[in-house]
């Protein structure tokens, strides 16, 4: 996913996708989380808010669960941070200096959970299938991203504090990272 273009990376992914016969896993396609922008802006903030109770914060990290091996439900979780690190080098990720204790359900995406319920351990798929399974993991991680970065657009609005603050988010386990200021 090439760094800072990530609608453009959205469209790439769902092009490759409708190239692939049809499986489950287009599901994913023309769906998004942004109904939750909302709420999750106001998540954002009251962290924000709650975290600098506590530490100076220097940035936050979003990370959207396990998805793949966890269909059965969908959240993310914050993390604040008392300095920004590098985008290049995540290993700073690992050593948060506060967490906001409840988790963000993401819904909207039932029938690709039920894709990924149904097809993603059974490694026994049509190689087609799992090309698309491919595919459709990146972009529900980049629809997750989006969310993110429109939620911290939205926080900004409201909150002078979040303005150039960097707003990190992924997937677990993924090394593709998406930063808004």
């Amino acid at each position: 996913m090439p760094h800072g273009k990530l609608a453009e990376a959205i469209a790439s992914l769902e092009g490759a996708l409708r190239s692939l016969k049809k499986t489950p896993y287009h599901a994913v396609l023309g769906t998004d989380f942004r109904h939750h922008t909302a709420s999750a802006s106001e998540y954002l903030a009251t962290f924000f808010e709650e975290a600098s109770r506590t530490i100076k914060v220097k940035a936050l990290y979003f990370e959207m669960n396990g998805f793949e091996t966890n269909p059965d439900r969908w959240f993310f979780d914050g993390f604040a941070y008392k300095r920004a690190g590098d985008i290049w080098g995540l290993d700073w990720l690992s050593a948060w200096d506060a967490e906001p204790g409840e988790e963000f359900v993401l819904t909207g995406m039932a029938s690709v959970q039920q894709a990924f319920a149904k097809l993603y351990l059974d490694k026994r798929q049509p190689l087609v299938v799992q090309l698309a399974g491919e595919l459709a993991e990146h972009l529900v991680t980049a629809r997750f991203m989006e969310l993110v970065a429109a939620a911290h657009k939205s926080a900004k609005g409201r909150s002078k504090a979040l303005r150039g603050l960097p707003v990190l988010s992924t997937a677990h386990e993924w090394d593709v990272v998406h930063r808004t200021t």
